[in-house]
């Protein structure tokens, strides 16, 4: 008999408190970082050099190591959940549902995820797969999180916002790190690193993650099939070449495995007319990326960056998917001239997928290899009017895409300083969103209408996009305004107002009938790019530093929606259906103190009010809900920590999303505990 999750952990323990003796620390100044250094972080992602949080003409929030640290969260879309304005559901206990502002889904399509600047939106359906990016979160510096449009500096994609996970230089995570969970949802999670030096001038980190996930519950009480187990290692090296010029190498494989149930609409089954179909998804691939700056003695910066990236996806039933995808990016910053501070940038991306239907699939691409090329050239300048007191930027991107064609991306925006105190911004932005794979040449079941007198014989939806047809590009119109305020040495406070205006989005209409005589009626659903829709919103942050040891971080996002068909009842039903999923209101409070003998106990309460999901398969109104987790941790030397988890520890079990892509079977999840080990020599 294998050993239990229980003794693994405990076996786990009793080694890592082997790596140092068991000598009390002195508490340490907690929370590690003071209200006065995370103003002054630096963030790259808003303008793509090296700005002051205080000074960003964006609503950015900074996820930091420490909270990342303290959140309690074992994976990277959980983390996310720290950021006004973001919502982060779980599907199942290994599929999540990412977004900003608002049109969530498995494959949210308007928020583009880079790690250190590399893209992991993938093409296929106009997401990411957060089930494959799975990464050691103790080698994670920062997470830069930009919400609104900010494709004028990433491209097509970067419409609701862009979030860039920026992970540490290997010259600070020299030594050795071990750490082991385990609890009521993971039979295991393990993390080793090992940093090394390179010569007298680089160093070097490798890097391994491993877990093994059980499974969530169905909505009778029964497990359901939504298991996973995944594996990882890595790289990453940096040389400091000379004064100002600098290298890094990255890379990556992973395998991710995780259960599903499929519950594809099939008219030929009576009378449930469903097809329930466990499978196994499994993700594989890895990267390669490396990045060259150069800082001359003019001022002039010089960033090329070049990755490769190739992975496969065998999703049993639905599809298999090979791509490879090679990027170049190319930006020069002009050295400053006068109130001027230009940036110009150039990138080429090539994915090439070769898509198949393994037999009995109910998802088809009809085209089965696409290559899909992607140019664009941008610039920026900040020009300062008054010094420390007002700027101005204007930048803009010209994209072309063989799918959509050619789009311009513009943005102006500005930045008032009255005192160092204070800071109040606006922005006026357009980007758009490249169509996916599967807009362009899928055939997927939607639903099927059951038989009745009028029409005797069932009726079976089948979304079909047969390679023809125009594609376009979705806009997004968006103006922003920003104030962030610091009330002396412990307090600061952060609103953003927005509202995002859509058109051409994507609208299904029915089309053509056929009859399979005797046994159903075909019906064809197609796409109408001729959907319109708004979203409008206020996002609010606080940091306030109540004691020397006790620190509070609320967070509320309230956000309303409209959209708009063709005019016909139907159409409108479809366009309002869309939208529907969007909760109202968000709220974050998020507590850290310090106790005495270097013990930290941390409370994250979230609670999100009631919407209604709509799936391919299934429907459900979601009730408002209020979260608790809470973490003990203990150093109990300059080596090893030990810290206790509970998540979700005042609801039993509840849904807290439907895939809206795949039908998979709806999946609770519910409260959870594990117990976490870390040793660092």
């Amino acid at each position: 008999m294998p050993d239990s999750p229980l003794r693994q952990l405990s076996l786990a323990c009793g080694l890592l408190a082997l790596c140092g003796p068991a000598r009390p620390e002195a508490p340490q100044a907690v929370p590690d970082m003071s209200l006065e250094e995370l103003i002054n972080t630096e963030v790259v992602s808003a303008s793509r050099k090296s700005e002051n949080l205080q000074q960003v003409a964006a609503a950015v929030f900074v996820i930091t190591q420490e909270d990342i640290a303290r959140s309690g969260a074992r994976n990277l879309p959980d983390v996310l959940a720290l950021a006004p304005g973001i919502e982060v559901a779980r599907i199942g206990n290994n599929r999540w549902a990412v977004s900003a502002r608002g049109g969530n889904g498995r494959f949210a399509n308007k928020l583009q995820v880079l790690k250190d600047g590399r893209s992991i939106y993938s093409p296929l359906f106009s997401g990411v797969f957060w089930e494959a990016e799975d990464m050691p979160l103790e080698d994670i510096e920062r997470i830069e999180v930009i919400r609104g449009p900010n494709a004028a500096m990433w491209g097509s994609n970067a419409v609701n916002g862009t979030i860039n996970i920026i992970t540490r230089k290997a010259r600070d995570t020299q030594g050795a790190l071990v750490a082991a969970s385990a609890g009521s949802e993971d039979r295991r999670n393990v993390v080793a690193r090992y940093g090394m030096p390179l010569g007298d001038s680089g160093h070097m980190r490798v890097y391994a993650k491993s877990y093994d996930r059980r499974a969530g519950f169905a909505t009778d009480g029964s497990r359901a099939s939504d298991t996973g187990d995944s594996g990882m290692a890595g790289f990453r090296a940096d040389w400091l070449l000379s004064s100002g010029n600098r290298l890094s190498l990255h890379g990556e494989a992973y395998r991710d495995h995780n259960g599903d149930t499929y519950r594809f609409p099939d008219a030929r089954l009576p009378p449930a007319y469903v097809s329930p179909l466990d499978s196994t998804m499994r993700l594989s691939g890895g990267h390669l990326q490396g990045r060259y700056e150069s800082l001359r003695d003019d001022g002039s910066e010089i960033v090329f960056q070049s990755y490769l990236v190739q992975r496969t996806l065998d999703a049993e039933h639905a599809l298999r998917e090979e791509r490879k995808t090679l990027d170049l990016d190319f930006q020069y910053r002009l050295a400053p001239s006068g109130s001027h501070d230009l940036m110009l940038g150039a990138d080429y991306r090539d994915s090439r997928d070769t898509v198949g239907s393994p037999a009995g699939s109910y998802v088809t691409f009809t085209i089965p290899s696409r290559d899909i090329r992607l140019a664009s050239a941008f610039a920026n300048d900040d020009i300062t009017l008054v010094p420390e007191r007002f700027r101005v930027t204007l930048g803009a991107r010209l994209e072309y895409n063989n799918l959509s064609g050619t789009n311009l991306q513009p943005t102006a925006r500005f930045l008032w300083t009255p005192d160092a105190s204070r800071t109040v911004w606006g922005a006026l932005s357009r980007a758009t969103r490249t169509p996916s794979r599967a807009e362009s040449d899928v055939s997927i079941p939607l639903a099927v209408v059951p038989p009745s007198l009028a029409n005797p014989l069932p009726t079976w939806i089948v979304y079909q996009n047969a390679g023809g047809g125009t594609l376009k590009s979705e806009k997004a119109d968006a103006l922003e305004l920003g104030y962030r305020h610091r009330f002396g040495q412990n307090l600061s406070v952060d609103a953003t107002a927005f509202t995002h205006r859509y058109s051409d989005g994507r609208i299904l209409v029915l089309g053509q009938r056929s009859v399979v005589f005797p046994f159903y009626v075909l019906q064809q659903e197609n796409t109408v790019y001729a959907a319109r829709s708004r979203v409008s919103g206020i996002e609010l942050a606080a940091f306030a530093q109540m004691t020397p040891t006790w620190r509070l971080q609320p967070s509320y996002t309230w956000m309303t929606s409209r959209e708009y068909g063709l005019g016909d009842a139907a159409s409108e039903a479809a366009a309002q259906s869309g939208m529907r999923k969007l909760p109202r209101h968000q709220l974050s409070l998020r507590s850290q103190h310090n106790l005495p003998q270097a013990q930290q106990l941390d409370f994250w309460l979230k609670y999100k009010s009631s919407f209604h999901l709509d799936s391919t398969t299934a429907s459900a109104d979601v009730p408002g809900r209020t979260d608790l987790d809470v973490r003990y941790a203990w150093k109990l030397n300059r080596a090893l920590e030990i810290s206790l988890v509970g998540q979700n520890l005042l609801h039993r079990r509840a849904i807290q999303y439907l895939s809206d892509q795949l039908p998979s079977v709806a999946v609770e999840t519910g409260r959870g505990a594990y117990l976490r080990a870390e040793c660092r020599f």
